[in-house]
């Protein structure tokens, strides 16, 4: 990885969503683009004027929403934000993931994982929020972001599409700490869950289709099916890695919904 190039792609499009998700700014917004702007949400028109158009109506009718970034991994030509999305004050929000493609400097193509935050019924199962609460301080290691990516990708693709739980285990820190308020904490609760998998859905597979790693971070956008017939989910995953173990994980999953018209782009979830 070229840090010099993903510190610069992060601070481009660091700045970029400030001007999106808190200052409304479109005009503002618009300097970040070159002459196209390529999106992969399939409700979402292609281009940069509809962006502004965008931006201008949520300025328009949610004067008070933020999009607050509480995670930034940075790669040689992507960035991954991790975004607690608030449109009107008191509501629990979304719970996104925004994933920019920078070309010469540009913002130039977009993909995104949108979850809705649930009022839970119950209490969650971990009190670690869904969210990183460390800020920057949480990304170190730049020198080892090649290794980190290597080890996070084998130990995705034994959980994903081998779903070897004893595999698994020699991935894992002694502890390893979750941010999904359905999952407990612990290298053996997620052991006990990819057990659970391969028995339940043998045809299972998490496929990684974007990378975006930096440091001890590695995050991917994953197409997941449960079952062959399935649309599936179009989740990311991120991991924090700590001496040469995965010890804390963060989600955002999005169930992919079956079109009942055509999608306004031709672009693909991935």
């Amino acid at each position: 990885m070229n840090k010099g190039k993903a510190e610069e792609n992060k601070r481009i499009v660091t700045e970029f969503y400030h001007a999106y998700g808190i200052e409304k700014d479109a005009e503002k917004c618009r300097e970040f683009f070159g002459d196209r702007y390529i999106q992969h949400n399939p409700h979402v028109q292609d281009g940069v004027d509809h962006f502004l158009r965008f931006v201008q109506y949520r300025k328009e009718h949610y004067p008070q929403g933020e999009n607050r970034v509480m995670m930034t991994l940075g790669d040689d030509d992507k960035v991954m934000l991790h975004v607690h999305s608030v449109l009107v004050p008191g509501d629990p929000g979304r719970n996104l993931v925004d994933t920019f493609r920078v070309e010469d400097g540009k913002v130039v193509e977009h993909w995104d994982v949108i979850q809705n935050v649930e009022v839970l019924k119950f209490p969650p199962i971990n009190d670690n929020g869904l969210f990183n609460q460390c800020g920057d301080s949480i990304l170190c290691d730049p020198d080892k972001t090649d290794e980190n990516r290597a080890l996070v990708t084998a130990f995705y693709e034994t959980y994903g599409l081998e779903k070897d739980a004893g595999k698994c285990a020699g991935f894992l820190g002694s502890t390893y700490t979750q941010h999904n308020p359905h999952v407990q904490d612990g290298p053996e609760a997620f052991l006990k869950f990819v057990e659970f998998r391969k028995k339940n859905y043998p045809h299972a597979r998490n496929e990684i289709k974007i990378t975006v790693a930096q440091g001890n971070l590695v995050g991917f956008h994953v197409h997941s099916l449960l079952t062959p017939d399935d649309p599936g989910r179009n989740l990311v995953d991120i991991f924090r890695v700590e001496k040469g173990k995965i010890v804390e994980h963060w989600d955002t999953i999005q169930n992919i919904e079956v079109l009942k018209f055509p999608p306004i782009n031709d672009n693909g979830l991935y």
